[in-house]
Formats: structure tokens, C-alpha cells, sequence
């Protein structure tokens, strides 16, 4: 496994955590695709997410949901060819409603000379690693 592509994941996890977008961005390509999830599962957010300036916007978008937002990564699994599996969980309250709320997703990461090129998120690690070709 890549310990500068685990390296990165650390590091975007600790920017998103820290709320410094321009760290975050800073850690993706230039060119990027950023894969959301269905976007009827979450008003407001599209399916893709295309370069730097579209990222930063999903970022922002993803912490207006969630008040005192917290991302830990749990697992990261390498799939080869500059892929990385990583498990997320992210905490915090619902905005407006106080509720506690966490999220555990999937994702599959793409790499290219120390950047995040490309990135999909899924609800289970048997989807993640079927759309990277690797069923259990």
C-alpha cells in the first residue's frame, strides 16, 4: 500500500475536520471527479462533482447539513493500481434539529502523483468493492 496515498487521505480527513477547504482542495486534482451518492438520497447534492472549485462546493455543502461535523477514518484497504478502500464515519447534529447523526460510507479513492483524481461513495463495502471490480 501507498503510504503517501494513506498519507493523503489523512490529511484531506483532517483539513475536512478543520474546516480549511482550501487544504482540502489542495489535496485533489486539478481535475478531479468527486462522486457523490444518488442525489435523490441527499437534496441539494448532484451526482459528480467535477474539478477543485465543484469539490470545495461539496465540502460546504456537506457541512451545512451536519452542525460540529467530524470525519474519522476506520479502515483503509489498498485495491491496487493507485486505489485505495476507505472507511468513513462521520458524526455530528442536525442542523436546526440537534439530533445526533452518524454516517458510514465506503470510499474508493483514485490517485495520481500525490493527488485524489477521482472518488466514489457508497452505503456498503460490498457495493465499493464490486464497482472497483473486486466482489467478496
Amino acid at each position: 500500500m501507498s503510504q503517501e496515498n494513506v498519507e493523503r487521505v489523512r490529511e484531506v480527513t483532517d483539513a475536512a475536520n478543520r474546516r480549511d477547504f482550501d487544504a482540502f482542495v489542495a489535496l485533489v486534482s486539478p481535475d478531479v471527479v468527486w462522486e457523490s451518492r444518488r442525489s435523490s438520497t441527499f437534496p441539494g447534492f448532484r451526482d459528480v462533482y467535477r474539478g477543485r472549485e465543484e469539490v470545495r462546493e461539496w465540502v460546504a455543502q456537506a457541512l451545512e447539513v451536519i452542525e460540529d461535523a467530524q470525519t474519522e477514518v476506520e479502515e483503509i484497504e489498498d485495491l491496487g493500481d493507485d486505489r485505495l478502500l476507505v472507511e468513513i464515519v462521520r458524526s455530528g447534529r442536525g442542523r436546526g434539529s440537534g439530533v445526533p447523526a452518524e454516517v458510514r460510507d465506503w470510499w474508493v479513492l483514485w490517485f495520481a502523483e500525490g493527488l485524489i483524481t477521482r472518488r466514489q461513495a457508497f452505503w456498503t463495502r460490498d457495493d465499493a468493492l464490486e464497482a472497483a471490480g473486486l466482489s467478496e
